[in-house]
């Protein structure tokens, strides 16, 4: 019984920490592009900024939100974790969008720094 338990007990700190590394945010995962400026019970806010060619350093989770490009982008990459990737529109200064949820890792593929704020409403009751 109590080398079952053991084990049953590895099983599921092992299962934890796989659903932990799974589930990660922005922030957390690839805290070197990612900041968190704001959040509260309804709404989070994340600044994001990657250098010309940087690419984010892991796979995060994002839900569904509303991207504000701050300084515009040539376009970018977005790679899934099946490693197929799609490219992104380049985009403007100002230009506000929504982006659907997914598992993502996105990369700047030009030749200028962007930088975006990304926010995420949480459903305030």
């Amino acid at each position: 019984m109590c080398n079952a338990l053991r084990v049953l007990v590895s099983f599921l700190s092992i299962l934890g920490l796989y659903s932990f590394a799974y589930a990660q945010q922005d922030v957390v995962a690839d805290p070197a592009h990612h900041k968190l400026e704001f959040e509260n019970n309804c709404v989070r806010v994340v600044r994001a900024t990657f250098g010309p060619g940087e690419k984010s350093s892991a796979l995060f989770d994002a839900k569904g939100v509303v991207i504000v490009s701050l300084t515009g982008s040539q376009g970018g990459k977005l790679t899934f974790p099946d490693g197929k990737s799609i490219v992104t529109p380049p985009s403007t200064a100002g230009q506000v969008f929504w982006a659907p949820p997914g598992r993502i890792q996105p990369e700047n593929t030009g030749d200028t720094r962007i930088e975006y704020i990304v926010i995420e409403p949480k459903g305030c009751n």
